[in-house]
């Protein structure tokens, strides 16, 4: 892992556990970005949480859709079309919301293919004002050890890319 603030290494941390790994090994991949927004944690959530309207601001989404009844909490279920670029392709994926506290954190896992995930958005109010966005994803398994020196610059960039514009478009909803 790389040098990061400590609230990233929190997520980092929150993403391992989750799917049962002590520390980051050469089957790991951890992709991690962060921003701030001067609107507040729950402007940013109303934003994020339109999943519809993920692949506006996520050069990942190709399409986001709920599968069960909309709306983030514990247990509900959608599918996410992700460009992943090459090894990888386009896949879609079905994800279960595993924590979904408004304003402040969602989670997901999954275990497909032999590679276990775990993503967590994280919104964080600012002491002077504002929200601090994470977006971070551990991905463990060996087809991620062998394909991380084709994806890992990649997907962090997309990752930082999908933060830095879904800040800037919640900036404009601050009154």
């Amino acid at each position: 892992m790389t040098s990061q603030d400590p609230a990233t290494h929190q997520n980092v941390q929150f993403c391992l556990e989750g799917i049962g790994v002590t520390r980051p090994g050469w089957k790991t991949l951890v992709v991690a970005a962060a921003a701030d927004t001067p609107a507040d944690p729950h402007e940013v959530w109303a934003l994020w949480s339109d999943l519809g309207n993920w692949p506006s601001w996520s050069p990942l989404h190709q399409a986001a859709e709920w599968t069960g009844p909309p709306g983030f909490a514990a247990g509900a279920t959608f599918d996410q079309t992700l460009r992943l670029g090459f090894p990888a392709g386009t896949t879609t994926d079905h994800v279960t919301v595993d924590i979904a506290e408004t304003a402040h954190r969602a989670s997901w896992s999954g275990n497909a293919n032999g590679v276990r995930s775990c993503h967590l958005w994280t919104f964080t109010a600012r002491a002077g004002g504002g929200t601090r966005i994470g977006n971070t994803e551990v991905f463990n398994g060996t087809v991620i050890g062998l394909t991380k020196p084709m994806l890992a610059s990649r997907w962090r960039r997309q990752f930082q890319q999908a933060v830095d514009a879904l800040a800037s478009r919640a900036a404009p909803v601050r009154r």
